[in-house]
């Protein structure tokens, strides 16, 4: 798998998970990481952006080698040859708010099929949000790998 590949299913997870209708983490997560607020009652800034499901035109994300991607190059990967058979969060969502501002932090694990290979392995997803026009938007994305096998990551990072 070369590099540019190997970027793709990486730099992946958050945004299957914000179009997903949550700010990375899964259905099987929402009791544990996604509290309901009782009926009546407003939901807290924290719990608005963990079901954020909006990524901002402007979207800058940051994958595990450096590089970048827009959000364009983000949804371009989804549905072209990569396909995650399981996406589960470690442990629940950690958002701080600040203001129209929050950052949402999650620890995954997922199994995903990259181009015939299929890969298991851990990472960390950083979301920077927004909230504009009174809507929680993803701006900024960054994705840190946790790799199963870690020689055979490190040589798949090779050129």
């Amino acid at each position: 798998m070369n590099r540019a590949r190997i970027t793709r299913l990486i730099a992946l997870p958050a945004t299957v998970l914000v179009l997903a209708g949550l700010t990375a983490a899964t259905p099987i997560a929402i009791a544990a990481a996604n509290p309901k607020p009782m009926a009546g009652t407003p939901a807290s800034a924290a719990d608005q952006v963990r079901t954020a499901t909006l990524l901002a035109p402007d979207l800058q994300l940051i994958d595990v080698t450096g590089g970048t991607q827009t959000r364009a190059d983000d949804l371009a990967n989804i549905g072209g040859g990569i396909d995650f058979l399981t996406l589960k969060p470690i442990k629940p969502i950690s958002v701080r708010v600040y203001g129209d501002n929050a950052v949402a932090r999650v620890k995954l694990r997922f199994k995903v099929v990259a181009h015939g290979l299929t890969l298991l392995h851990a990472g960390w997803t950083t979301d920077l949000f927004e909230r504009r026009d009174g809507r929680w938007q993803v701006v900024w994305s960054q994705s840190t790998a946790i790799p199963h096998h870690l020689d055979l990551f490190i040589k798949s990072l090779q050129p």
